[in-house]
Formats: C-alpha cells, sequence, structure tokens
C-alpha cells in the first residue's frame, strides 16, 4: 500500500536482482541494478496477460527500464 502511495509520488524506482545461474564477471552468479520508471496496471493488456497466469492478482507493477547493470 505505501510503495503504491509512493510510486503515485515519485515513479523513479531502483531495483536489484541477482541469479545463481548467470555468469558474473569470474564466477557463476551475478547481480544486476535496474533503474527505471514504475507504475501500477490495474487494467489493460498486461495486467490481463499476468491476471491469467495469477489470478489472485489485483494490480502489476510495470517498470519501464532505463538502466540495467551488472554488479557481480
Amino acid at each position: 500500500m505505501f510503495t503504491e502511495k509512493n510510486i503515485n509520488v515519485n515513479p523513479k524506482v531502483k531495483l536489484t536482482l541477482g541469479s545463481k545461474e548467470v555468469m558474473g564477471y569470474k564466477y557463476i552468479g551475478t547481480g544486476f541494478l535496474i533503474e527505471g520508471t514504475a507504475k501500477f496496471l490495474k487494467d489493460g493488456d498486461n495486467f490481463n496477460i499476468m491476471k491469467e497466469k495469477c489470478p489472485f492478482l489485483t494490480r502489476t507493477l510495470e517498470v519501464i527500464v532505463t538502466s540495467c547493470k551488472q554488479t557481480l
């Protein structure tokens, strides 16, 4: 709830994620820093695609990526 209110005020986000299955700089496993703008979807094509896969959803987060950097 607070995240959605925050996104409505300032949609700029930074997300980090990692995978143990992707090759890093020296070893298997790496991370990424993704920056972009976000908004919550409550209807539309993209929302409906996700709703079919996960019927319990009330909204989904869409992020338009402006930067993606490998961190590990």
